[in-house]
C-alpha cells in the first residue's frame, strides 16, 4: 500500500509577509533559509526540517486573514510518488499538478492534487536535507507536528487520506477526526465545520518546560495565549494557542502520544463523547469561538 511517510511542510498566502515572516523569526523561533529567488515567497524551517517547514507568500490585496495555499507530505521512493498520485485520483482527488520535477525547494520531484475540499496536497520525493543548525531567541521548534483543517465533509476527507496511507487514531463527539502516518498520534487531523481551509497548525517544542518558557516570553511580549496550557485528549499532548499575525491559530505542544503498535496491524480508533471538553487537566476552559467554527 502506497503510504505518505510524514507531515514535510504548509504554505501559507499572509496579508502582511514583512511583518508575519518577523514574528515567525523572533517570537515563533523558525529560521529564514533560501529559496526559489522569488522575494514574494519567504521560507522557514525548525531544528529539523528538511529544508523548510513552513512557507509564506504575499496574498493579494485586500486578503484579511493568512489562507491555506498547500499542505505537502513526503514519499519515500520515486515510484511512491507516482503511486501516492494515482490513489489520490481515485479516492476524488483532482489534478493540480501531474508527477515531475520539483517546481519550488527542498525537493528533487514532486506531483499535487486537490482533496475533496478543494486544499491543495503535495507529495514530494527526493528531500535535500541540511545540516544548519539555529538557536532561537526564546524557542526553537523541533519540527513542523501537524496540520488540522476545518471541512463541511469530514468522511470525504478520511476516505480521501486514507487512500494516502493516513490512518484514524481518534474521532470525538464535536466533529474531529485524527489520523496518523507514522508513530505520531496524529500528522493531520479534519475538523467538524461550515468553511474549509487551516484550522490551526501545529509545532512540537518536545518538552513541558520549552512550552511555558514560550508561553511566559511570548505572553510578556504581547502575543496573547488564547487557549491552554493544558494537555488534549486525544493524542494527550500539552498544548498553548497562539494567533499570529495573519489570524492563523498557532499550537505549541509537547509530549504527543507515540503508536506503538506496527503501522499495518490494527489499532482501533478510539473515540471521545461529549463529556471531554478539549483540556484534560480542566484548566484551559474552552476554546476561543471562532477556533472552533
Amino acid at each position: 500500500m502506497v503510504r505518505v511517510q510524514t507531515l514535510n511542510s504548509i504554505a501559507l498566502a499572509v496579508p502582511d509577509l514583512d511583518r508575519t515572516e518577523d514574528f515567525y523569526v523572533d517570537r515563533w523561533g523558525l529560521a529564514p533559509v533560501n529559496g526559489d529567488g522569488d522575494s514574494r515567497r519567504r521560507y522557514l524551517r525548525t531544528l529539523t526540517s528538511a529544508h523548510h517547514g513552513l512557507s509564506l507568500e504575499q496574498a493579494p490585496a485586500g486578503t484579511e486573514r493568512g489562507e491555506l495555499v498547500h499542505i505537502s507530505f513526503d514519499v519515500a521512493t520515486r515510484a511512491d510518488l507516482d503511486a501516492a498520485f494515482e490513489a489520490a485520483l481515485a479516492a476524488g482527488g483532482r489534478v493540480e499538478r501531474e508527477p515531475g520535477e520539483a517546481v519550488g525547494p527542498g525537493h528533487e520531484a514532486a506531483a499535487a492534487v486537490r482533496d475533496p475540499d478543494g486544499n491543495v496536497v503535495q507529495m514530494l520525493y527526493g528531500a535535500t536535507h541540511t545540516e544548519r543548525i539555529h538557536r532561537a531567541r526564546i524557542v526553537a521548534p523541533r519540527k513542523l507536528g501537524h496540520v488540522v483543517l476545518n471541512t463541511p465533509r469530514r468522511a470525504a476527507l478520511e476516505h480521501f487520506y486514507a487512500a494516502l496511507g493516513l490512518k484514524v487514531s481518534d474521532r470525538t463527539a464535536r466533529g474531529m477526526s485524527f489520523l496518523r502516518c507514522n508513530r505520531d498520534h496524529h500528522s493531520l487531523a479534519v475538523c467538524d465545520s461550515g468553511r474549509t481551509g487551516v484550522q490551526h497548525v501545529a509545532f512540537d517544542v518536545v518538552g513541558m518546560d520549552s512550552v511555558m518558557t514560550a508561553l511566559g516570553a511570548l505572553t510578556r511580549e504581547g502575543t496573547a495565549c488564547v487557549w491552554g496550557p493544558g494537555r488534549h485528549g486525544p493524542g494527550h499532548n500539552i498544548f498553548t494557542y497562539y494567533a499570529d499575525p495573519a489570524g492563523v491559530f498557532i499550537e505549541y505542544y509537547a509530549e504527543l502520544e507515540q503508536v506503538e503498535e506496527e503501522m499495518e496491524g490494527p489499532l482501533e480508533a478510539r473515540f471521545w463523547g461529549e463529556e471531554w471538553k478539549g483540556d484534560t487537566w480542566g484548566y484551559a476552559g474552552p476554546p476561543p469561538p471562532d477556533f472552533t467554527k
